[in-house]
């Protein structure tokens, strides 16, 4: 009987942690990934490829059907972009960022209505932006672009949102900052 319980056990550890590819951040430049554990819900941060969490590595994606590739111990995952917690509640873009004389063009990213995303560009800026359906059918994308001083202080340097209809291509510039995507 203890055997029996200890096999039981290690059974359970071996099936606790699984993950969720909760988004994905492109730019020209690089590929950002995101995981979440299914049970405690804690985030990994932005990940590359090659980088590891929970013993889950990022192997690669499949930007067409948007499906990441996981390895773990010697086992290859496939998981697909999590499903949006509404109906219809979540959209790919693709476009451009402009913030303080930078331009990241070749932008693609997961959004998901009613959460703020987070994406992390340069020198301690991030951008962030949170779709929101209108009553009208119209989409709110509700963005700012925040700097984070070496004290981890954090300073919104603008917050440029705009009104959307759904499926069309929506964009902003106040001043140095903004940015324009396609759905």
């Amino acid at each position: 009987m203890k055997h029996y319980l200890a096999i039981l056990m290690l059974s359970t550890v071996g099936l606790r942690a699984d993950v969720e590819f909760s988004g994905f951040f492109i730019t020209s430049q690089e590929a950002l990934f995101s995981l979440t554990d299914t049970e405690d819900h804690r985030s990994s941060g932005w990940l590359k490829i090659g980088q590891s969490f929970r013993g889950y590595t990022v192997v690669s994606f499949d930007a067409g059907s948007e499906v990441i590739t996981l390895k773990r111990d010697e086992r290859s995952l496939t998981r697909p972009i999590r499903a949006s917690k509404v109906k219809d509640g979540k959209a790919t873009i693709g476009g451009t960022i402009k913030f303080q004389n930078e331009e990241l063009d070749g932008v693609r990213a997961t959004l998901f209505f009613g959460e703020e995303s987070v994406f992390p560009l340069k020198n301690g800026v991030t951008f962030r932006i949170k779709p929101e359906s209108l009553p009208d059918g119209n989409i709110l994308y509700r963005a700012k672009f925040v700097a984070t001083g070496e004290d981890g202080a954090e300073r919104t340097l603008s917050a440029p949102s705009v009104v959307a209809i759904p499926g069309k291509s929506f964009g902003i510039q106040i001043g140095d900052f903004g940015y324009s995507f396609t759905p």
